[in-house]
């Protein structure tokens, strides 16, 4: 996500200079003990904060929703990606709000993520394995590149890039979710906590 920070790996430094507390992730994540799809869970569950998002707010997808999904782009969904639809992809609160990353917002992707590109007279074409996931502010979008049941994230933006093409940003979706709950949970702790100590 070009239009976000970085976050450290859970398990750095807590002298970072956070208040908020961080989000406890499986042992097994950095084992490679979890599957695809538990660690899609562990993600959601982090999410699920009662900050972030309440169990309520939490909206997965039914089957035939997900098969729309997934028809309306040339690529396959992989195994994390659907869970990832199946369990959150109808939103999740205050969980990348301002991006284009839940349904029904997600149809159409990969035309506009296109379309983007060659207003901007990139050389970078899109492949059809390629899967758009998110569009912010219509100016960059990631994307899910290769096969596999956890495959890599790419991102393009239009500001300050450099070769005018897409990065990689994450080797595995679930480390492209676990990193925006990390971030996103710690952002929306701060602004309410900061909103509720105002008078």
């Amino acid at each position: 996500m070009a239009f976000s920070k970085r976050t450290q790996p859970v398990g750095a430094d807590p002298s970072r200079g956070s208040d908020a507390p961080q989000p406890l992730w499986p042992r097994e994540w950095a084992e490679g003990g979890l599957s695809p799809e538990e660690r899609v869970r562990a993600a959601v569950a982090v999410i699920t904060d009662g900050t972030t998002a309440v169990p309520e707010e939490v909206q997965g997808l039914p089957d035939q929703v997900i098969r729309e999904v997934e028809d309306d782009q040339p690529a396959p969904l992989g195994d994390a990606y659907r869970c990832f639809l199946a369990v959150a992809g109808g939103g999740a609160g205050r969980f990348l709000q301002g991006s284009d990353v839940f349904h029904p917002q997600i149809m159409g992707l990969w035309a506009a993520a296109r379309e983007l590109l060659e207003e901007n007279d990139s050389i970078f074409v899109l492949e059809e394995t390629d899967r758009v996931i998110l569009m912010h502010q219509g100016y960059q979008f990631d994307f899910l590149r290769g096969p596999g049941p956890d495959p890599e994230v790419w991102s393009y933006c239009e500001v300050n890039n450099p070769g005018n093409a897409p990065k990689l940003s994450y080797e595995r979706f679930s480390d492209w979710l676990r990193a925006n709950a990390e971030e996103q949970t710690e952002a929306w702790a701060r602004l309410v906590s900061w909103q509720q100590s105002k008078p």
